[in-house]
This record gives structure tokens, sequence and C-alpha cells, in this order.
């Protein structure tokens, strides 16, 4: 018995054979790991040929050593910073042209998509994205999950001191744990003031070729437009200041610790794990709205949602059941304090951007009494080309993906289409959605766009869904965007509509232009254009283009016909009449 018990106890107490397998290959597992670790970081610091953070985001992954070296760097500079400035300066655009130069060109390279690029992955997979570099100034594309022909439309800025000058391009395989694989790259020479159309570019590997757009320009720079610019997406920006740093986690398949910084005009965050850096970098007009929330019910975190079409910022953002798309940030040391120094920031964005209105309210119509007392004058036109030309927006929708879809008459003026059929006090669309069996209709008032020049609202509403892959109804936004000429006689109207329940409804946009040109005192032609806006590449992307463009294209003609038909009853029966919208079944 007393054997037994002994022989029992040796069992317990000693680990069995299959135990002390598996802790020798742990160990071994580890150790292995300890060594990667160990030759990356001895390679990554003789040689950059690793994927380092974005230069908008460089603040934010340094430790405590590089600091004091930048420290030690811009003490020699402090003579030609600003007195009185606090916290961090970062030079974004380290090979600048030096003051003594009379000219520099900006250099803008769009990044439009790439085709057949090398499968890096066991499965034929990659998840691409693009180092573009001029000099020392180094830009980083947003990385396109899964596909071997991806999409990024995105452009990046450079200055260059002379010309001509040489762009590269990196095409880079996105690793979680090992090292980023080159896939291809290719070198161009911008030899003088030029732009280029999409272009296509073989790559220096086996297989694989790049689109993309060049343009430069030549500008007359002065030390305070370089310095201190006040567009902060510019390409003329040349110091960062970091007002407020906190470590915290960014949420994704995992948490990645890492380090938050904040400035004037963005929102950065920078993690570095298992030597794998990751980089976020969020303008703070693209932030709709930022909320308290929960990480696993217990992780205190902070949740930011940008608006519709916003993202591409360095890692690619999630999506909501909504289709809003977001960032979570968690594992704050005090998340409040973070929450509070992001409202702070955001406030003081969007006090900075309306005083910039108000000024430039009370300058336009000084300068239009300067052109009526200098109307007497020769020069009263280049006078006005320059206010005109002083004042630039961006497009509202992809103009690229439109194609003709219809052209008609309608009866009535540009000006009247917009009153009777889109304005806030217009019940076409109500009775339009209602016909259709809409629901949740929210229109809201049209306002004046800094952004994209005009009048812009946003209308949400659950729109039936008749494919056997959709559920039964979707929520949809559609923003809306119009534009007059300065007689009235011709109207720009502009739609971009999202569905959020469908399959793969965050990937595509539809955007929709009418074109409204008064003929007569009371007809209009009407051309209508549609397409189909990919923000990510995917497998069902052809048949997503040509299934929502024939869907699409029947909606507008269907809205263009009852809005006609709602026009005339209006006409015949007068204001005050309750007219409803007849829809027709083709």
């Amino acid at each position: 018995m007393g054997a037994q018990y002994c022989s029992w106890l040796l069992r317990f107490l000693l680990p069995s054979l299959w135990e002390a397998e598996v802790a020798i290959s742990a160990a071994a597992l580890l150790a292995t790991v300890a060594l990667l670790v160990v030759l990356e970081q001895t390679a990554s610091s003789t040689s950059a040929t690793s994927s380092p953070p974005s230069s908008a985001a460089e603040a934010c992954g340094r430790d405590s050593r590089c600091r004091r070296q930048r420290r030690s760097r811009r003490t020699k500079r402090s003579k030609a910073a600003e007195p009185g400035l606090v916290g961090e300066i970062e030079i974004v655009a380290d090979s600048s042209p030096s003051r003594g130069t009379t000219t520099v060109y900006v250099i803008k390279v769009e990044l439009v998509s790439a085709k057949y690029l090398i499968g890096a992955n066991l499965n034929g997979t990659s998840e691409p994205y693009a180092v573009i570099s001029l000099g020392d100034q180094k830009r980083f594309s947003s990385m396109v999950p899964s596909p071997r022909n991806p999409v990024w439309g995105e452009g990046f800025n450079f200055l260059a001191g002379e010309l001509p000058a040489e762009v590269t391009i990196t095409i880079y395989d996105w690793d979680n744990v090992c090292k980023c694989k080159v896939i291809g790259s290719v070198t161009l020479a911008i030899l003088g003031k030029d732009e280029t159309g999409a272009t296509w570019y073989d790559l220096d590997s086996r297989s694989g070729q790049i689109c993309l757009r060049i343009s430069s320009v030549e500008v007359l720079p002065t030390s305070d437009s370089i310095a201190y610019s006040s567009e902060p997406t510019d390409c003329l920006v040349y110091l960062q200041i970091v007002h407020h740093s906190y470590s915290c986690a960014l949420e994704r398949s995992f948490l990645h610790c890492g380090r938050m910084c904040i400035s004037s005009w963005h929102l950065c965050f920078h993690s570095n794990v298992f030597v794998k850096q990751l980089n976020v970098i969020i303008p703070l007009q693209d932030i709709y709205e930022i909320r308290r929330s929960q990480h696993s019910l217990i992780n205190p975190a902070i949740t930011i949602f940008l608006h519709t079409g916003a993202g591409g910022h360095g890692a690619p953002t999630m999506c909501c059941q909504n289709g809003s798309i977001r960032y979570k940030f968690t594992s704050f040391w005090n998340r409040n304090r973070t929450f509070r120094a992001l409202e702070a920031a955001l406030q003081s964005y969007r006090a900075t951007l309306d005083a910039e209105k108000q000024v430039r309210s009370h300058l336009l119509p000084k300068g239009e009494s300067m052109n009526v007392i200098s109307s007497r004058t020769d020069n009263i036109k280049t006078e006005d080309r320059s206010i005109e030309l002083a004042i630039t927006y961006q497009p509202f929708i992809n103009e690229h993906v439109l194609v003709d879809v219809t052209s008609d008459t309608f009866p009535g003026t540009a000006e009247k289409f917009f009153t009777v059929i889109l304005g806030d006090n217009a019940m076409f669309f109500q009775q339009y959605r209602d016909a259709r069996k809409d629901t949740d209709l929210k229109l809201s008032k049209w306002h004046v766009s800094d952004v994209y020049g005009g009048n812009f609202r946003e209308v949400t509403f659950r729109s039936l869904c008749n494919s056997p892959l959709c559920p039964p109804d979707t929520a949809v936004t559609e923003l809306q965007h119009a534009s007059f000429s300065k007689d009235k006689r011709n109207l720009i109207y502009e739609t971009k509509q999202q569905a959020h329940d469908v399959p793969f409804g965050s990937y595509f946009e539809i955007h929709c232009r009418w074109s409204l040109r008064t003929t007569s005192s009371s007809t209009c032609q009407v051309d209508i254009k549609i397409g189909v806006n990919m923000k990510k590449w995917c497998i069902l992307q052809s048949k997503i283009k040509s299934g929502a463009t024939d869907e699409y294209r029947r909606e507008v003609c269907k809205i263009l016909e009852a809005a006609s038909d709602y026009t005339l009853r209006a006409k015949s029966n007068g204001p005050a009449s309750d007219d409803t919208v007849a829809i027709s079944s083709a």
C-alpha cells in the first residue's frame, strides 16, 4: 500500500513525458523568438528597408533616448524656431530647400492602383502598402488587405529644390510578426514642370504593375508659408507641434500597444510590437464624434468615429453595424484625461476654422468694394480672377468613375428644380420615399460647405432590398451637394450614396452627378452621370460595379420622371396643392 502511494505521489509531482516535451518546445520557441527579435533590431539599425513610421506620426514612436537626441538637435535650431512655442517640434520635410533658394517645386504623386502583384503569403495573397520617397522625404499609403490588385486612390505631396528629381515607389507586404517583404519597386525621374495622366509602370519584380498620376508645379516660397502654413494637409507644412502624448493601445485583431500624440491638426498613433510598426494618422477635420466606451467590459476606451468616406490614414479602419467607420483606443492610464484633451483639441481646431471663415467673410466684401472703386481701370478683370483663384474647393465625387446614363428635359428652370425638388421646404423626396415604401427618412437642412463650395446636406433612410443576399431593408446614407453658377442658370447636383447592411457595403459608394442647364424660361436640359467608387478592393468588384450601376440607373430615371410629373402637377394645381409622387413600375 505504501509503495503504491509513493509511486502515485511521484507521478503527481514529476512531469510526464508529454508535459516535458511541451515545456521544452515552448522554451525553444521563446528562445527562437528572442533571437529573431535581436537579429531584427540589429538589421534595422544598419538598414532602413523595414517599414518606418509615417512622417507625420514619427513623434508618436520615440522612446526617451531618441527624445534626448532630438532635443539636442533642436537646441542647435532654436534660433530658427518661433519664440514662445510649447511642445515637441518635428520636422516633416527634412529635405526641404534652404531659405536661400528662390523657388521650390511641389511634386504630387497620386497612387491610383496596382495589378498582378506577387502573392507574398503562402495562400497566394498579400497585404500591400506603398512607400513613396523623394530624397529624405517619405510618405506611406494605407494597407489594402488580401488583394493582388489593390486600389488606393491616395495622393502625396513632396518638395524639391530643383528638377530633375527622382521618386521611388516601393510596394511592401504587410506582416504582423516578421519583417515586411518587398513586392516590387520602381524609380521615376521628374524632368520638369508637367502633369501626366494615369500611367502604368512595370515593377522590378517578376510581375506587377503600378498606376500613378504625377504632376509638378513651381512655387515661390517664403519663410512664413513654409514654416507656418495655415493648411495642415498641404505639402508646405514644415513643423508639427505635439501638445499631448499618452500611452494606449489600438484595438485590432489584438491590442497594439503604443503611443498617441495630439497636435493642433492631427491625432497620431504609433505602435511597435515584435518590431512591427503600425501607424495611424487622423486629421482632426475627419473626426465626426468621439465617445467614451469599453473594451472587454472592464477596460476603459475611447472610440473615434470618422466622417463617411474618410479613412486611408495608415492602418485600415473598423466598421460598425450601421456602416460608420471608427478607431478604438484603450488601455489608457487615465482615460478621462485623454478624452478631455481630445475634446479641447477638436474645439480649438473648430474655433480656428470659424475664425478663418469670419476673416474670409470680411475680406470678400472688402475685395468686392475695391473692385467697384477700381472699375474704371483696365486691371479689374485681373483682380476678379485673382480673388476667384484664391478660393479652391475639394471635389465632392470621383469624376473618373462617372459614365453617362441619360439626357432629358425638365419642365422648369434649374433654379426652380432646386426650389421645388431639393429645397428645405420641398416635399418631393418625402413623398417619393413613401411611395417606394422606404422608412426612417431624415433630411437635414442645406448649409454652406467651406470644403466643397455650394450647399451640402445629409439624408438617411432605410431602403427595401430585393436581392436574396441582402436583408429585407438596409440603412442608406446619402450626401448631397448643390452648386449654382453666378447667373443661377446652371446647377450641379451631386450625390454620394452608401448602403450599410448589404454585403461589401463598406467597400463602395455610388456617385451621381446631375447637370442642369437652363435653356428657356420653362425648360432646362438635364444630363445625369453615375458611377461606382470602390473604396477597397474585393474579389467581386466587377459584379458589384455592374449590378450597382444597373440598379441605380433605373433609380435615377425614376427620380427624374417623378420629379417632372411632380413639377407639372404643381404648376397646374398651384403651390398650395398636396400632390403625391407617382412612381412607374418600369
